[in-house]
């Protein structure tokens, strides 16, 4: 090294360097040359996991997170959905067999401020394993961030709330206020006030206890009982004999439907002319007795000859009169004077 120039020695340096830094590089980036598959995970929201993360099952690593595609919730034809990130998981080989179709890949960190990574639920054995390329859908890690947005948002509306309406919160403070003191005032100047009202609500509540078991000994005695048992033979008799007397009413009305068949159209017509003519004959005599009555009537108030003749009293004294003289002196019929 002491025969070396300045410059052969400053190279060397600088080689050195370089392959220091490859080597850093090389451990901190995951870079693999191993073999192994690549699956595919769409998540709305990952969380800040960043490629090169470490995709675990406990704490064994099985993979590294490759890359991040941000699809923008376009829909997928292949799955269906319509994933707002794609992250590309590259598995190793050895591993493969043990993670299966039904895997669930999850967004976590170690500690609450540590370095978030992926985790796997390999999923049942009994299922078939992830086939390479695969696109599953992963959970979304819980969104602290969103949690606090949403926070502080929540107490800054309750704060601008409070400052536009202090004055009415002031008087509603000072409302209740008051009503406690006065509260505690009523207490002080009546202290047996509360054991009062205690007491007779106590009362009440032994009192409705007692009407209650009274109704309750009403209900379930003999005499409701025996009224109930009494209604059920009626009821059952009733429904015993409503059978009976439907088949009656059948019977009747299919009678009265073969009468009705029995009737041609030439009888039918028969028979609706002569309810014509009785109809006809009836308002007729309804008629008759009107001018009966009428003429009744004109004869009791005295008019006409006949009313005349049957109600006046004075010319019937007269004819009286006249039928006497005439069988006294009958030749007054052939001679007058």
């Amino acid at each position: 090294m002491k025969g070396l120039s300045l410059e052969v020695r400053v190279g060397l340096l600088v080689l050195t360097a370089l392959v220091l830094l490859g080597g850093f590089v090389f451990m901190l980036g995951g870079i693999d040359f191993g073999e192994g598959y690549t699956v595919f995970v769409d998540f709305n929201n990952p969380g800040n996991i960043k490629p090169g993360a470490p995709v675990n099952v406990g704490n064994v690593r099985i993979g590294r997170v490759q890359n991040i595609e941000y699809r923008g919730g376009r829909m997928d034809p292949a799955t269906g959905r319509s994933a707002l990130i794609r992250v590309e998981v590259r598995l190793d080989a050895e591993y493969g067999n043990t993670i299966h179709d039904d895997a669930m890949f999850y967004v976590t960190s170690q500690s609450l401020l540590g370095e978030q990574n992926m985790a796997v639920d390999p999923g049942n054995p009994e299922h078939p394993r992830l086939a390479p390329g695969s696109i599953v859908a992963g959970v979304d890690p819980p969104r602290m961030d969103l949690a606090l947005a949403l926070a502080y948002e929540l107490l800054d509306s309750i704060s601008q709330l409070m400052r536009e309406h202090r004055e009415e919160i002031s008087q509603f403070i000072s409302g209740a206020a008051h009503i406690v003191a006065a509260l505690d005032r009523t207490l002080a100047e009546h202290p047996d006030a509360l054991g009062n009202m205690l007491e007779d609500l106590e009362q009440a509540t032994h009192e409705a206890n007692l009407l209650l078991h009274s109704a309750r000994g009403t209900l379930e005695g003999p005499e409701v009982r025996r009224s109930l048992r009494n209604l059920d033979h009626s009821l059952a008799s009733v429904a015993h004999q409503v059978d009976p007397l439907l088949a009656d009413a059948r019977s009747i009305t299919h009678k009265v439907d073969e009468g009705l068949d029995a009737f041609g159209p030439e009888e039918r017509r028969s028979l609706s002319s002569a309810l014509r003519r009785a109809s006809s004959i009836a308002e007729r005599a309804d008629s008759t007795l009107s001018d009966a009555q009428a003429i009744s009537t004109h004869i009791r108030e005295g008019h006409g000859t006949v009313g005349a003749l049957l109600m006046d009293e004075e010319i019937y004294d007269d004819i009286q009169e006249m039928l006497r003289d005439l069988k006294h002196n009958p030749w007054k019929l052939f001679w007058r004077e």
